[in-house]
């Protein structure tokens, strides 16, 4: 599922804040049902949301292993989307169990603010299992290659397809595209499509050339005409289509190695 609610000039993707607010509910049962017994829970619940926290982010991490390691320090780098709520649940539930046991008294709400917890982590990834965006097709805009011929989108369906939104002049762009040019040689069963947004040919040669990137398909989306089909007004963005040319998957901000590859075995598992 990709839904985005935007926030200002921002755009929070539904799953993190359904998740954000599963938390708060889980905070406040816990905290209700403690004060009507008598005692104190907040430090305890505290502990669960962050071992649970922790665990669902190294969770991803062992997942994607390589791709990490490949930059240790984008471990760290939690924007990036890589969370693994099974990990998440389980040591929840571990950190529950421990923690009742050792101290009774405050089993039952913590039990009842875990248990709304996990609900809405499971309803976040039934939600994410489902294929909100598989009906919008690769659309056929005007994009025109460096030399200024007219480029179809839709061709490239036969693969798998990854845009990727970007400029010369937004920092994350320039960062990610090094990692997105070596996807590219490695993956040679997918087409990656540079789309930049509202930039001449001259300034998008002047940028590869002076950061040496040698990227296939590198494309001008002059109008910005993908952002405002998509109505996202940030960058970059990278857009995950299957083989039949259908948007799988969105991703809103920069990306790391472990998360660009997540979505690259999606994309060709269902090659």
């Amino acid at each position: 599922m990709n839904i985005f609610i935007p926030i200002g000039p921002f755009a929070i993707p539904l799953n993190a804040l359904l998740v954000l607010i599963a938390a708060c509910l889980a905070l406040w049962i816990a905290g209700r049902g403690a004060r009507r017994a008598g005692v104190k829970a907040e430090v305890q619940v505290w502990l669960v949301l962050v071992v649970g926290l922790v665990a669902a982010r190294l969770g991803f991490v062992v997942s994607y292993a390589d791709a990490y390691l490949a930059e240790p320090m984008s471990l760290l780098d939690i924007r990036d989307g890589g969370w693994s709520p099974w990990w998440g649940l389980a040591a929840v539930w571990g950190c529950t169990l421990l923690i009742t046991y050792r101290r009774p008294a405050i089993a039952r709400p913590l039990v009842k603010g875990m248990s709304a917890l996990s609900l809405g982590v499971l309803l976040v990834a039934a939600l994410a299992a489902l294929p909100t965006s598989a009906n919008r097709p690769l659309p056929a805009l005007p994009v025109t290659a460096l030399n200024g011929e007219a480029v179809s989108l839709p061709g490239f369906a036969g693969k798998p397809v990854v845009i990727n939104l970007w400029a010369s002049w937004c920092p994350p762009c320039r960062r990610e595209m090094p990692m997105l040019q070596q996807a590219q040689e490695r993956h040679p069963e997918v087409h990656f499509v540079f789309l930049n947004q509202g930039e001449d040919a001259d300034t998008v040669r002047n940028f590869l050339q002076r950061d040496r990137l040698e990227l296939d398909n590198v494309l001008l989306d002059r109008g910005m005409e993908m952002g405002h089909l998509l109505a996202h007004r940030g960058l970059p963005v990278t857009l995950f289509f299957n083989a039949e040319g259908l948007m799988q998957d969105v991703r809103l901000g920069e990306l790391s190695r472990g998360s660009l590859t997540q979505r690259l075995d999606a994309l060709t598992a269902d090659d």
